[in-house]
């Protein structure tokens, strides 16, 4: 388990955390495959443009369709090599038919969910992660709304219920040592 301490400030100084762009959802496929929309690559081109002035040298990105698609697009502008890191995947959880945002808000208030990954080892595997990069910054991280949620909670840097609730698909936050500030989001 990666213990806070390891996540000194200097180590967060050079991460920029990504949310992917919007995917078509479809239903006869899990989450993970899903793909992007094409207002969802549209928006990425210009996220990666949002980013340039960022000096990235390198994109890490969750495995799952979406992200790695986020992260080609801005990795094409931005000029930077992408690699699947699968700590950097969204919470695993079952399909959820009912209301989705509601039972996000139920597992990040703390609620336990069945068939839900623990909020702990979210926490563990993304800051083993970071620890694991921190070397080789700046770099960006593509993920996910509630796994993003999860972490910057944990760190203190946001509360996780109503981070969640203002992201866009993309979005970007720079993390730098004991802050967070939004690089790009998209309006609605």
């Amino acid at each position: 388990m990666v213990d806070v301490m390891s996540l000194r400030a200097e180590l967060l100084r050079d991460v920029v955390l990504i949310r992917h762009a919007e995917p078509q959802v479809e239903r006869d496929r899990p989450p993970a495959e899903w793909h992007l929309t094409s207002q969802g690559r549209k928006l990425s081109y210009e996220l990666g443009s949002c980013l340039t002035a960022r000096g990235l040298r390198q994109l890490f990105t969750s495995p799952e369709e979406k992200a790695i698609a986020t992260a080609t697009v801005v990795a094409e502008v931005l000029g930077v090599s992408v690699i699947a890191d699968d700590r950097l995947r969204e919470v695993q959880r079952p399909w959820t038919d009912s209301n989705f945002a509601d039972a996000v808000a139920r597992y990040l208030q703390g609620e336990r969910l069945e068939g839900w990954e623990p909020f702990e080892e979210v926490v563990s595997r993304l800051k083993a992660c970071l620890v694991s990069h921190s070397e080789e910054g700046p770099v960006g991280l593509v993920t996910h709304g509630t796994a993003m949620s999860c972490l910057l909670d944990s760190l203190d840097l946001a509360d996780r219920d109503n981070f969640w609730s203002d992201l866009t698909m993309p979005d970007a936050w720079a993390l730098s040592g004991e802050n967070i500030s939004r690089l790009y989001f998209t309006e609605t």
